[in-house]
């Protein structure tokens, strides 16, 4: 040997020879641990494996670049295992990168966070997720270290914890957070979807994300430290691997082996076409998704979902942008909720990762379609009100290109008195109308009540059980119309439909809202917000819905009651809109009507993101063929206004007087 301090291995772990230069590893023990120096190919990968004496099998314990023509590692756990044989395996010249897809969670402070929201900030340049787990006694050791990773976010790092243990919920996940002192997000990875995604299995385990092309330049282990402090020959893999990667250089090792706590996933079995997914798709998905509608494809058969369209059903479940409900699970129950479980996205995406396959059993999506219903019909769970009970608004030019104002049309009311358990805008040419908004004026011609509306995704059925709105003969009705041009003239005649109800009701429906026009959106700004109240309630009141309003830079929005001094609790959050989408303003109806007691105000939060990462609002202002693009750029500031690239805060409720 040319030094006694390095024993050159066997024969059989010298496994391949490069043009010119020989694979090769030397071992050197002297300080209690194995140092590894591997001599072999610049610029070429190579995996590190190892076994001991006793066993048969080889784990993997580091990939490395080599960018000279030797490098060195250390093994820590070769002191508690110092008799390992050590091989180098040559990877293909060829490696592929391994991308990352989009997806989006909710954090412990309740907060939505998507990863493709960087898509378009010029400052975030890598992404870092540590998978975490509660109880995991490998994560504290570690606290000290995954704190100052905000020391990496003025260099444009953003650095993100997720929790996809089964047993974890948002609560114990906050509560642990703060018991260990972690300043970073933990996102609730509650499908585990995201962790099976990027095939995470140990807490902690890292994955660092190159924002430029969303590929993986660094996966494994924090550092590799064996005990629960750093010693003098600790590889701090994590930190080593931003700082070669934000300054250019080759990061090695670009994967280490992960050591920690198994994440514990659920147990999932085998889904099939037939029994499982079929049935899933046609209660949650083929509402939209059926000829003639306004999705991109309907689901008729299985033929119509493989290859291509169940990739993009995956993808849009894990970005969360379908099924499209804004709700946070954390607050509330709601009758309209049509998103999918945690136990249905994991088997929709599973099934799409084990191919998509067909399987056998009878197809369900073969079956006849439904036929069309709300917005292209009248409602199947209402039916066509009487002939009598249907009021057209008059047909109203749409223009091809252009602003379009909002227009009103007048009408007077000349039927009988009746009760209402329902009242529907039945939007004549879908495309263009933005919304349809119905008020009952007064003798002296002021508002003075909201009636009905309609605007994409807000449709709630028949009012809630027990309750009904009253029209008398001889009412004025004002209908606020808000089109949108779609390049083509057109035209388009919406009806509102009256269903009636043979007795009074038990309580009388009313809406209301807490809304403000005191805000002004900064240009630039990601997270701008206000807040507003009602006044306080004068009886107490049963609140049965929530219709939250903002436009295009709306970003989130949030009810709370605030309960009269000396209440237990003082406040409570009624609902969360953590991912408000414009497109799409669903309207949120309570399983359980909420009872408030006399003094209670309604508190509205609402935040908007101006920036170029608010994915509608670029979508609007790069579109080459919007004639008001330069209206939504976040160069703007933005005040309250009736157009969309204007901003509005109003957070409508239903509810009635309880005596």
């Amino acid at each position: 040997m040319k030094n006694s301090a390095y024993l050159l291995l066997s024969a059989s772990l010298l496994l391949s020879v490069c043009q010119g230069q020989e694979t090769q590893l030397r071992i050197d023990r002297s300080t209690g641990i194995s140092r590894i120096n591997l001599q072999g190919e610049t610029n070429r990968d190579y995996t590190l494996v190892a076994t001991e004496v006793s066993s048969t099998n080889w784990d993997f314990l580091a990939t490395l670049t080599l960018t000279n023509p030797s490098a060195s590692w250390f093994d820590s756990a070769s002191g508690a295992m110092p008799n390992r044989f050590y091989r180098a395996i040559k990877l293909d010249a060829a490696v592929m990168p391994e991308y990352v897809d989009d997806f989006r969670l909710i954090d412990q402070q309740g907060k939505s966070r998507s990863l493709y929201y960087f898509q378009n900030d010029p400052g975030t340049k890598a992404i870092v997720l540590i998978f975490t787990g509660n109880g995991c006694s490998s994560i504290q050791p570690f606290v000290s270290t995954i704190n100052p990773l905000t020391n990496f976010t003025p260099q444009g790092v953003v650095t993100w914890m997720i929790d996809a243990n089964a047993a974890d919920n948002r609560s114990n996940i906050l509560a642990e957070a703060n018991a260990l002192g972690i300043r970073l997000p933990i996102l609730h990875d509650r499908a585990q979807i995201v962790a099976h995604a990027f095939h995470a299995s140990k807490t902690p385990e890292v994955v660092c994300i190159d924002k430029s092309n969303w590929t993986i330049f660094y996966r494994g282990a924090i550092d590799d430290r064996t005990g629960a402090t750093p010693v003098s020959t600790t590889q701090y893999y994590l930190t080593n691997a931003l700082s070669d990667f934000l300054a250019g250089r080759t990061v090695s090792p670009r994967q280490t082996r992960p050591n920690g706590c198994d994440i514990t996933f659920n147990a999932l079995a085998e889904p099939s076409y037939s029994t499982d997914i079929a049935p899933l798709l046609l209660n949650k998905c083929v509402r939209c998704h059926s000829p003639g509608n306004f999705t991109p494809f309907p689901m008729t058969n299985y033929a119509s979902i493989q290859g291509s369209k169940a990739k993009k059903m995956r993808l849009e479940v894990l970005a969360g942008r379908m099924p499209p409900w804004q709700a946070d699970y954390q607050y509330g129950t709601f009758t309209n909720d049509f998103s999918l479980t945690p136990a249905e996205a994991a088997m929709l995406v599973q099934w799409v990762d084990n191919g998509a396959q067909r399987g056998s059993g009878a197809d369900p999506l073969t079956n006849a379609p439904p036929p069309p219903d709300y917005p292209f019909a009248w409602p199947t769970s209402l039916g066509p009100p009487a002939a009598s009970n249907i009021i057209s608004i008059g047909n109203q030019p749409i223009q091809a290109t252009g602003t379009i104002n909002y227009r009103y049309v007048d009408y007077t009311y000349t039927g009988p008195t009746v009760w209402l358990r329902a009242a529907v805008i039945l939007p004549g040419t879908v495309p263009v109308v933005h919304h349809i908004l119905v008020y009952q004026k007064g003798v002296d011609n002021t508002v003075q009540s909201f009636l009905t509306g309609y605007a994409p995704g807000s449709f709630l059925g028949a009012f809630p059980p027990g309750t009904a709105k009253l029209l008398t003969n001889g009412t004025p009705l004002q209908f606020q119309l808000h089109y949108v041009a779609m390049g083509d003239p057109t035209n388009d005649i919406s009806y509102l439909g009256l269903y009636t109800t043979p007795t009074a009701p038990d309580h009388v429906l009313v809406q209301t809202s807490a809304a403000s026009a005191s805000f002004a959106v900064p240009p630039n700004t990601t997270d701008y917000q206000s807040v507003t109240e009602s006044a306080a309630t004068t009886t107490k009141i049963r609140l049965y819905e929530f219709s939250p309003h903002l436009h295009t830079r709306g970003a989130r929005f949030k009810y709370e009651a605030i309960y009269p001094a000396g209440s237990n609790p003082a406040s409570e959050v009624l609902i969360s809109v953590p991912n408000y989408v414009f497109h799409w303003q669903t309207a949120y109806r309570l399983a359980e009507p909420k009872d408030l007691p006399v003094g209670t105000k309604l508190r509205c939060t609402a935040g908007w993101d101006n920036s170029v990462q608010n994915y509608e609002l670029m979508e609007l202002f790069t579109d080459p063929d919007n004639p008001n693009n330069m209206n939504y750029n976040p160069n703007n500031t933005v005040t309250w206004g009736d157009q969309t690239w204007n901003e509005m805060f109003i957070g409508y409720y239903n509810y009635s007087v309880i005596p």
